[in-house]
């Protein structure tokens, strides 16, 4: 039987890459990070449906949309280490780099690359007796890319800076 695969130990690391279509060599881990969206890649329906059909309706598969926002959910902290890692790749984003979203889950084999366009991180999600929460938005901008994660040399962690 297959072992079973749990969230403890996963990382979401991202990178700037100067040249479209190379993921980057160095990454930061993004931390305190709780959630993620579901990438959801299945494709269009296209209804092929004609009045030669007698019973089914008749469909083809039409285009992936990958423009809908996705997201992580990140812990606020108090110097904003999320925010800080997350805007520092907007910014890179606008001058020109390629940005990949890299998540790697232990005891895989190959970790999951996403190319991705970062969106300016906003106001905080504030509830009543609760912890704070940031909102990391994307829209993809490539088709995902699995293999080997990045090595622990190559990825910056501010967490261990504390």
């Amino acid at each position: 039987m297959s072992k079973v695969l749990t969230s403890i130990g996963v990382k979401f690391v991202v990178g700037a890459s100067t040249t479209w279509g190379t993921k980057p060599t160095t990454y930061k881990k993004i931390p305190q990070v709780i959630e993620n969206s579901e990438t959801d890649l299945d494709p269009d329906t296209i209804d092929t449906t004609s009045y030669d059909n007698k019973k089914y309706k008749s469909s083809v598969p039409g285009l992936i949309d990958t423009t809908g926002i996705q997201s992580l959910t990140a812990n606020a902290t108090k110097d904003e280490d999320a925010e800080t890692i997350w805007n520092e790749m907007v910014e890179a984003h606008n001058s020109g780099n390629q940005i990949w979203l890299c998540i790697i889950i232990p005891e895989r084999v190959n970790a999951t690359y996403i190319p991705i366009n970062p969106i300016k991180t906003g106001s905080p999600t504030v509830a009543v007796n609760d912890r704070i929460t940031i909102t990391l938005r994307y829209t993809i901008s490539g088709d995902m890319e699995f293999e080997a994660a990045p090595t622990d040399e190559n990825i910056t962690n501010p967490e261990e800076n504390e």
